[in-house]
């Protein structure tokens, strides 16, 4: 491996000798009063308008080229609500400077809603990939986690966990914020929203140090829909899907702007009915007879989901701007698992017994976050100085109820009876500064702080029903758990731009302090640690056709706050999770190299290694025939892939996204003290066909196929695939929209996953409802003329990601 990254850096430093002469080009784009930041700047050949490259403009307006061939350009301007600009023609041979553009109004109030430019599903930059959520028709009925599941290079398991081209270990952020969910819970709070509320996906595998140096994979960045024009302005959806149930959900997106007040708001309620099969087979090789537990189960779960986003800016003057948000987050589910096993001996099939399950959980997930933020222009050079303040509230509470009655051929049925009402409490409290200190046009230094505060409560008073007495008495699993934790940074982070060279330098450094204590035992566990995070990027632009970028990353992965908690989760007499409070982080080293063809081809090589992973694992007791899965710090990793992305229309009507990635994982280390050795080549392939008819109809074809796979050290999953399509119809005079939606009509979509290791031999194969047809109509509307809004990120960083645990 070490001659292959030799070779591979020789060939990156040695492309300038290949390079042609090239040359650079600016200029600036504003409005009648002011520059504009965020506009989508285009270079032309003036000979045929075909598009040489794109740029978006700085906050004083300025965009650059650099890496052009000499010869005849124009420079087109594009911006919500503003009309169309276009340069003169302009013969290039030496670097320029372009007249400024002035963008004026739309001549129609509704013309910066309604007219949108068609974009592409995906587009591949050197530091990250954007997919824009709208692009695709059988996105509409969806909700954001199926969105997710589906995009290049992201995989979800059942259980809501997601990973990035192979790698667990994600940050999802909302608007550049933490979700401040993991697990079950945040894949609770992704189905609840509707995929119309997003306008892009942002992935990025090797986030800066201004970042968390949290996640293990790197960062995905959901961005919700933003409305730019003066007045009163928006889009309301709604859906309707029928799979084997009938599901609904429904969003919308509001903006006020007048004067120096700036008023948004967003949200949604989904009405979502699902269900799933599964099957479950235990092998128990003993000395004698191998014993075989064969279980079949049929889960049926119903919520009701609601998600509110209100916020304000106010332009205290021209350089100055304080801003407010809160978030609420209202979930219910009523979820219901029935199963029967049969313990029977494998070579004469004669059954020793037979468990009948009943597994009843209400679930209630609440979610209140507020943030306080302001941002100060120092000067017109760039320097800014900025902050945030956040608070966020999390509650649930699990209400279960576990009957379980084993019968045997001889003997008289036994029955058990366990309950409790589970409540956790997490309150966090963040608050950052960052400031940005450019040097010129080219070079730019960040500095910045953060201080997080977690505190969590989580009591699990279990009861079971004692026949003998006639009442309920305390269970043996009963236990209440806190966990406080303290997480302190400072980054500093610089960047150089030097002709076609890029450089940017960063280090980030975080110190920990963490205390958890099981009060009922009276054990307590505490942590104290500080830990160094550099970051490194180089990018070269060879010409205007050819982009490389090298970059390494050093992250750090915490356990969840849920999954220190030592709690059980029954499923029945013989199933059941539970928590580790002894886990600790798990830290990451990685380098990617990447090329950028024409704006089409995307190539990355990547070379990750990661200790103490932190990991799902299986334990079983072969008398009792009790299996139970945990979480602890077992093996190192070693992943190794190749990904390539391809995105352009090959016909006027069609357009085609493509995205494989190859890679190999490799995890080596003692699980439940036997040395497991897991190497898996693993393959991935998504493809979305765009098809345009007319003016305003649309069509998609869809999928994705992913070979055997590893998701831990433990558990491999057979080959996943599906095919989907879509249609759209724009109406209203292109206010509204229609979209049908097919999602896997040909019910392919299963998991098969098989665990085999030391005394655990267990396939589990999962059926859900995802065959499903929908209908969404969406409608938009705008009065007024266009603005720079501004949605300013909140401070919390790690922190969200974390809670995980509980759900359904």
């Amino acid at each position: 491996m070490r001659l292959t990254l030799t070779t591979l850096a020789c060939l990156f430093f040695l492309a300038p000798l290949f390079a042609q002469d090239s040359l650079s080009v600016k200029g600036t784009v504003r409005d009648t009063e002011k520059p504009l930041a965020s506009v989508t700047v285009s270079l032309l050949k003036a000979s045929d308008s075909s598009l040489v490259k794109l740029a978006l403009t700085n906050q004083q307006g300025v965009y650059e080229f650099h890496g052009i061939k000499p010869g005849a350009y124009r420079i087109m301007t594009t911006f919500v609500g503003l009309a169309t600009q276009y340069s003169e023609a302009v013969e290039l041979t030496a670097n320029r400077e372009f007249s400024a553009i002035t963008m004026q109004p739309q001549a129609q109030s509704l013309a910066g809603v309604t007219v949108q430019a068609k974009r592409p599903l995906v587009e591949a930059r050197l530091d990250k990939m954007i997919v824009n959520v709208d692009a695709s028709p059988s996105n509409a009925a969806n909700n954001v986690l199926e969105v997710l599941e589906k995009s290049p290079g992201i995989s979800v398991d059942r259980d809501g966990n997601i990973s990035l081209k192979g790698k667990q270990g994600v940050i999802v952020l909302m608007d550049g914020k933490q979700t401040y969910l993991s697990g079950q819970d945040l894949a609770n709070l992704l189905k609840s929203m509707s995929a119309s509320q997003l306008d892009q996906i942002e992935i990025m595998t090797q986030p800066s140090a201004k970042y968390d140096a949290a996640g293990n994979s790197g960062i995905i960045n959901l961005k919700t829909k933003k409305n730019k024009t003066m007045g009163f302005n928006g889009s309301v959806s709604t859906s309707f899907v029928q799979g084997y149930y009938p599901k609904s959900p429904n969003s919308f997106s509001f903006n006020y702007r007048k004067g120096k007040l700036n008023f948004f708001s967003n949200g949604g309620y989904t009405y979502w009915q699902s269900n799933s099969d599964q099957t479950l087979t235990r092998n128990f090789h003993n000395n004698g007879p191998t014993t075989v537990f064969d279980q079949v189960g049929f889960q049926k779960n119903t919520s009701h989901n609601f998600n509110l986003r209100l916020g304000m800016d106010y332009a205290m003057d021209a350089k100055t701007t304080l801003g407010f948000t809160i978030n609420g987050i209202s979930n219910s589910n009523d979820g219901i698992n029935f199963s029967k096993g049969d313990f029977f001996t494998k070579n004469t099939g004669i059954v020793d017994s037979t468990i009948d399950a009943v597994n009843d959980q209400d679930n209630k997930f609440r979610n209140f976050s507020a943030n306080i933020n302001f941002r100060k222009q120092l000067n017109a050079n760039g320097r800014e100085l900025s902050a945030d303040i956040d608070y966020i509230r999390y509650s649930s509470e699990i209400d279960q109820y576990t009957d379980n009655k084993v019968l045997y051929p001889a003997r008289p049925l036994k029955q058990y009876l366990l309950r409790a009402i589970l409540p956790t409490d997490i309150d966090i409290y963040t608050a950052k500064i960052d400031y940005a200190h450019p040097f010129g046009k080219n070079a730019k230094f960040e500095t910045g702080a953060k201080t997080s505060l977690i505190k969590t409560d989580n009591n699990a008073p279990y009861e079971t029903y004692d026949e003998s007495m006639g009442k309920w008495v305390d269970d043996v699993r009963k236990d209440h758990f806190a966990y406080d934790e303290q997480i302190s940074a400072v980054y500093v982070n610089f960047s150089k731009q030097v002709n076609k060279w890029g450089f940017q330098t960063g280090l980030r450094g975080e110190h920990t302090h963490s205390k958890g204590k099981q009060i009922l035992l009276n054990k307590s566990i505490s942590r104290d640690y500080f830990q160094l995070f550099p970051t490194a990027y180089i990018s070269y632009a060879m010409n205007d056709k050819n982009q490389f970028g090298l970059n390494y990353g050093r992250r750090i992965e915490r356990p969840d706050y849920q999954d220190m908690n030592p709690f059980q989760q029954f499923l029945d007499l013989y199933t059941y999770n539970q928590g580790n409070p002894y886990l600790t982080p798990q830290f990451t080293n990685s380098v990617e190299l990447s090329h950028i063809f024409a704006g089409k081809l995307s190539t990355t090589l990547n070379y990750t290694h990661t200790t103490d992973i932190i990991n799902d694992i299986l334990k079983q007791d072969d008398v009792t025939k009790v299996t139970f899965q945990t979480k602890e710090n077992v093996a190192t990793s070693r992943n190794i892939g190749l990904s390539v992305s391809y995105n352009a229309p090959l016909k006027k009507w069609w357009t085609i996204s493509l995205y494989g990635n190859g890679y190999n994982n490799l995890y080596k280390g003692l699980v439940n003290n036997v040395m497991l050795k897991t190497d898996v080549y693993t393959y991935m392939f998504n493809m979305n066909n765009q098809f345009r008819f007319a003016k305003t109809w649309g069509a998609e074809v869809s999928g994705f196929y992913q070979s055997r796979s590893l998701m831990t050290s433990m558990f491999i999953i057979d080959p996943i695939y599906v095919l989907s399509f879509g249609a759209s119809k724009q109406i209203l005079k292109n206010k509204g929209s229609l979209r049908l939606s097919i999602i896997d009509p040909f019910r392919l979509q299963k998991a098969n996953v098989w665990i085999r290791h030391d005394n655990i031999d267990m396939l589990v194969t999962n059926r859900w409802d995802n065959r499903r047809v929908g209908l969404t109509f969406t409608y938009r509307f705008a009065k007024g003329q266009a603005v720079q809004q501004r949605r300013q990120t909140g401070g919390a960083a790690d922190e969200q990601k974390r809670i995980g645990g509980g759900g359904n």
